[in-house]
């Protein structure tokens, strides 16, 4: 196995396993520190624990390498679809098997890396088998690759709270590599969704959000309620890939 100690190398992996897998994606590169401070404490233990006694060294001037795989267009197409008398629930599904597909080429790829850069993984999502009710139960068991994809230039945090890429719109899925390499950063993204509010407008939860304690639980429920193979919606994510900020090819 080749070691890799330069932005431009590891670019050229991800890119050789992104094509291997028939995706599109993009890379990002944050300071540690940066990413660490960033998130909430109960996170900050989290990737403490996972950092064990590499920790200090990381704080120092280690990297947190950032991964996002787009959502095929035929996917996003599949979200909410209507029919006469609701939505088309097969066609729906087709993003939820997506959704696995991408977590689980993200885990491979983050992998792969992590090995390239003396580092490790931290998958798209936690492998625990805890019961989610509500969202705060994400939080002591997920370290936010938000925060990471806002740090290393993969997006800004749209009025979804999702990552907006300026290519894919916030049709991505992410994962997270941690190494002590100082590598070459890549900057935070300038811009914004601008008068956009298309993500607000597909999603009644979304719209009305300052009327919950929380809309973030309304919105588990009612993915919940949705009974596809994973607990997703998507509606918010296919209003961002046709708005007309993002509606080009993808």
């Amino acid at each position: 196995m080749a070691y890799f100690s330069s932005i431009l190398e590891i670019k050229e992996l991800f890119k050789t396993e992104a094509s291997a897998r028939g995706l599109k994606g993009v890379l990002g590169i944050a300071p540690f520190r940066g990413v660490y401070e960033a998130l909430l404490p109960i996170q900050q233990r989290l990737l403490g624990e996972l950092a064990g006694e590499r920790l200090d060294r990381l704080m120092e001037e280690g990297s947190v390498i950032c991964l996002a795989y787009a959502f095929p267009e035929y996917v996003i197409d599949s979200i909410a679809v209507e029919t006469g008398d609701g939505f088309d629930m097969e066609k729906w599904n087709v993003y939820a098997q997506e959704y696995d597909r991408l977590n689980s080429a993200l885990d491979a790829t983050a992998e792969r890396i992590a090995e390239a850069v003396w580092g490790f993984a931290i998958p798209a999502t936690p492998e625990v088998e805890v019961e989610i009710r509500k969202s705060e139960d994400y939080y002591p068991i997920a370290v936010s690759h938000r925060v990471a994809a806002e740090q290393s230039g993969i997006g800004w945090r749209g009025r979804n709270e999702l990552i907006v890429n300026p290519t894919h719109s916030c049709a991505i899925r992410l994962a997270s590599v941690i190494t002590e390499l100082p590598l070459e950063r890549t900057p935070p993204l300038e811009g914004g969704c601008r008068d956009c509010r298309d993500c607000l407008n597909a999603c009644p939860i979304l719209a009305n959000r300052e009327k919950f304690d929380n809309y973030r639980d309304h919105c588990l429920g009612y993915m919940e309620s949705l009974g596809l193979g994973r607990k997703v919606c998507g509606k918010c994510v296919k209003a961002c890939v046709k708005s007309s900020i993002f509606h080009h090819d993808r």
